[in-house]
Protein backbone atom coordinates (compact mmCIF):
# COMPACT_ATOMS: atom_id res chain seq x y z
CA UNK A 1 0.00 0.00 0.00
CA UNK A 2 1.26 3.58 -0.60
CA UNK A 3 1.32 5.17 2.53
CA UNK A 4 1.14 8.81 3.52
CA UNK A 5 5.24 8.23 4.85
CA UNK A 6 5.96 7.54 1.15
CA UNK A 7 4.27 9.95 -0.25
CA UNK A 8 5.41 13.06 2.01
CA UNK A 9 8.94 11.30 0.98
CA UNK A 10 8.23 12.08 -2.94
CA UNK A 11 9.51 14.78 -4.43
CA UNK A 12 7.89 18.31 -5.07
CA UNK A 13 9.25 19.12 -8.61
CA UNK A 14 6.91 19.37 -11.47
CA UNK A 15 6.77 15.77 -13.66
CA UNK A 16 3.57 17.49 -15.85
CA UNK A 17 4.40 16.34 -19.61
CA UNK A 18 1.30 19.13 -20.93
CA UNK A 19 0.80 21.93 -18.59
CA UNK A 20 -2.71 23.42 -19.73
CA UNK A 21 -4.08 19.91 -19.45
CA UNK A 22 -2.74 19.44 -15.66
CA UNK A 23 -4.04 22.98 -15.02
CA UNK A 24 -7.24 22.00 -16.58
CA UNK A 25 -7.78 18.88 -15.15
CA UNK A 26 -6.58 19.19 -11.27
CA UNK A 27 -9.03 22.70 -11.60
CA UNK A 28 -11.92 20.32 -12.58
CA UNK A 29 -11.06 17.34 -9.99
CA UNK A 30 -10.70 19.70 -6.99
CA UNK A 31 -13.49 21.68 -7.82
CA UNK A 32 -15.85 18.49 -7.94
CA UNK A 33 -13.65 17.21 -4.77
CA UNK A 34 -15.62 17.20 -0.90
CA UNK A 35 -13.84 19.38 1.82
CA UNK A 36 -13.27 16.14 3.46
CA UNK A 37 -11.81 14.92 0.40
CA UNK A 38 -9.87 18.36 0.01
CA UNK A 39 -9.04 17.62 3.79
CA UNK A 40 -7.61 13.82 2.65
CA UNK A 41 -5.40 15.21 -0.02
CA UNK A 42 -3.84 17.62 2.30
CA UNK A 43 -3.18 15.49 5.29
CA UNK A 44 -1.61 12.46 2.84
CA UNK A 45 0.74 15.08 1.21
CA UNK A 46 1.35 17.14 3.72
CA UNK A 47 0.32 19.65 1.42
CA UNK A 48 -1.36 22.95 2.14
CA UNK A 49 -4.20 23.46 -0.54
CA UNK A 50 -2.93 26.64 -1.48
CA UNK A 51 -0.32 24.38 -3.50
CA UNK A 52 -3.17 22.50 -5.36
CA UNK A 53 -4.31 26.32 -6.66
CA UNK A 54 -0.23 26.39 -7.30
CA UNK A 55 -1.25 23.70 -10.04
CA UNK A 56 -4.32 24.63 -11.01
CA UNK A 57 -2.23 28.52 -12.26
CA UNK A 58 1.07 27.23 -13.12
CA UNK A 59 -0.17 23.62 -14.61
CA UNK A 60 3.21 22.05 -12.94
CA UNK A 61 2.29 18.83 -10.93
CA UNK A 62 4.70 16.85 -7.89
CA UNK A 63 4.59 13.19 -7.75
CA UNK A 64 3.66 14.04 -3.97
CA UNK A 65 0.27 15.71 -5.17
CA UNK A 66 -0.61 13.56 -8.04
CA UNK A 67 -0.32 10.59 -6.35
CA UNK A 68 -2.21 11.78 -3.31
CA UNK A 69 -4.78 13.14 -5.41
CA UNK A 70 -5.04 9.89 -7.34
CA UNK A 71 -5.37 8.18 -4.63
CA UNK A 72 -8.15 10.27 -2.89
CA UNK A 73 -10.11 11.06 -5.61
CA UNK A 74 -9.72 7.52 -7.81
CA UNK A 75 -8.02 8.38 -10.61
CA UNK A 76 -4.81 7.78 -12.50
CA UNK A 77 -2.08 10.05 -12.25
CA UNK A 78 -1.06 10.16 -15.64
CA UNK A 79 -4.17 11.44 -16.22
CA UNK A 80 -3.10 14.70 -14.22
CA UNK A 81 0.47 14.78 -16.12
CA UNK A 82 -0.95 14.65 -19.19
CA UNK A 83 0.07 11.36 -19.80
CA UNK A 84 -3.35 9.78 -20.85
CA UNK A 85 -6.43 11.32 -21.42
CA UNK A 86 -8.80 8.30 -19.72
CA UNK A 87 -9.52 9.67 -16.14
CA UNK A 88 -9.26 5.50 -15.12
CA UNK A 89 -8.79 4.58 -11.57
CA UNK A 90 -6.45 4.35 -8.79
CA UNK A 91 -4.49 0.85 -9.34
CA UNK A 92 -1.94 0.39 -6.62
CA UNK A 93 0.10 -1.93 -9.05
CA UNK A 94 -0.41 1.04 -11.67
CA UNK A 95 0.85 4.01 -9.57
CA UNK A 96 3.67 1.64 -8.04
CA UNK A 97 5.22 1.73 -11.68
CA UNK A 98 4.11 5.07 -12.16
CA UNK A 99 6.36 5.63 -9.72
CA UNK A 100 8.95 3.47 -10.52
CA UNK A 101 9.25 4.79 -14.09
CA UNK A 102 10.03 8.46 -12.27
CA UNK A 103 12.68 7.08 -10.35
CA UNK A 104 11.56 5.92 -6.37
CA UNK A 105 12.19 2.34 -6.89
CA UNK A 106 14.64 2.66 -3.62
CA UNK A 107 11.66 4.31 -1.69
CA UNK A 108 8.92 1.35 -2.91
CA UNK A 109 11.19 -1.06 -1.30
CA UNK A 110 11.94 0.40 1.87
CA UNK A 111 8.72 0.57 1.97
CA UNK A 112 7.91 -2.65 1.49
CA UNK A 113 10.30 -3.66 3.72
CA UNK A 114 9.14 -1.64 6.63
CA UNK A 115 5.43 -2.85 5.60
CA UNK A 116 7.08 -6.61 6.35
CA UNK A 117 8.53 -5.16 9.73
CA UNK A 118 5.01 -4.21 10.63
CA UNK A 119 3.17 -6.98 9.93
CA UNK A 120 5.62 -9.35 11.82
CA UNK A 121 5.59 -7.06 14.93
CA UNK A 122 1.49 -7.02 14.69
CA UNK A 123 1.82 -10.76 14.65
CA UNK A 124 4.19 -10.72 17.57
CA UNK A 125 1.73 -8.61 19.45
CA UNK A 126 -1.51 -10.53 19.13
CA UNK A 127 0.89 -13.94 20.09
CA UNK A 128 1.42 -11.52 23.21
CA UNK A 129 -2.02 -10.39 23.76
CA UNK A 130 -4.05 -12.01 26.68
CA UNK A 131 -7.04 -13.63 25.50
CA UNK A 132 -10.52 -11.61 26.70
CA UNK A 133 -11.98 -13.84 29.13
CA UNK A 134 -14.93 -15.58 26.99
CA UNK A 135 -18.74 -14.63 28.04
CA UNK A 136 -21.05 -17.46 27.92
CA UNK A 137 -22.73 -17.21 24.59
CA UNK A 138 -27.04 -16.46 24.98
CA UNK A 139 -28.90 -19.39 24.37
CA UNK A 140 -30.29 -20.00 20.96
CA UNK A 141 -33.52 -18.62 20.33
CA UNK A 142 -36.35 -20.79 18.93
CA UNK A 143 -38.72 -19.68 16.40
CA UNK A 144 -41.67 -21.41 18.04
CA UNK A 145 -41.70 -24.33 20.51
CA UNK A 146 -43.07 -27.23 18.00
CA UNK A 147 -41.44 -30.20 17.37
CA UNK A 148 -38.86 -29.75 13.95
CA UNK A 149 -39.14 -25.93 14.70
CA UNK A 150 -35.40 -24.72 13.32
CA UNK A 151 -33.44 -22.37 16.00
CA UNK A 152 -32.61 -18.69 14.18
CA UNK A 153 -29.57 -17.65 14.19
CA UNK A 154 -27.66 -15.93 17.07
CA UNK A 155 -26.16 -12.85 15.25
CA UNK A 156 -22.84 -11.72 16.77
CA UNK A 157 -23.32 -7.96 17.68
CA UNK A 158 -20.66 -5.11 17.87
CA UNK A 159 -21.17 -3.11 20.48
CA UNK A 160 -19.71 0.29 21.45
CA UNK A 161 -17.35 -0.57 23.72
CA UNK A 162 -15.97 -3.08 21.37
CA UNK A 163 -15.53 -0.35 18.69
CA UNK A 164 -13.84 1.84 21.81
CA UNK A 165 -11.45 -1.08 22.12
CA UNK A 166 -10.70 -1.41 18.97
CA UNK A 167 -10.60 2.77 17.84
CA UNK A 168 -8.02 2.52 21.12
CA UNK A 169 -6.07 -0.14 19.44
CA UNK A 170 -5.42 1.76 16.20
CA UNK A 171 -4.62 4.82 17.77
CA UNK A 172 -1.89 2.55 19.54
CA UNK A 173 -0.47 1.09 16.38
CA UNK A 174 -0.98 4.53 15.30
CA UNK A 175 1.24 6.07 17.76
CA UNK A 176 3.80 3.20 17.49
CA UNK A 177 4.43 4.60 14.13
CA UNK A 178 2.81 2.33 11.79
CA UNK A 179 2.35 4.23 8.75
CA UNK A 180 -0.60 2.29 7.75
CA UNK A 181 -2.12 2.88 11.34
CA UNK A 182 -1.77 6.32 10.91
CA UNK A 183 -3.42 6.54 7.69
CA UNK A 184 -6.66 4.65 9.09
CA UNK A 185 -7.25 6.37 12.16
CA UNK A 186 -7.14 9.70 10.09
CA UNK A 187 -9.36 8.80 7.62
CA UNK A 188 -11.98 7.33 10.42
CA UNK A 189 -11.55 10.42 12.22
CA UNK A 190 -12.88 12.37 9.11
CA UNK A 191 -15.62 10.16 8.68
CA UNK A 192 -16.53 10.82 12.03
CA UNK A 193 -16.60 13.97 11.98
CA UNK A 194 -17.37 14.21 8.66
CA UNK A 195 -15.35 17.26 7.75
Amino acid sequence: MITSALIQQLKQSNISKDGPKTSARVQEIWKAASSAQKQTVCELSGSAKATVYRIVKTGGVSAKLAVALSQVLDLDPRYLTGEADDRGAYVEADVTKFLSRLGYDKLLNEQEKAARVAQRELARQKKEAPLPAEEEAPAAVTTEEKPGAKEAPVKDIVTNEDILVLLQALEIRAKAGIPEAKQLLAQIKILLLGC
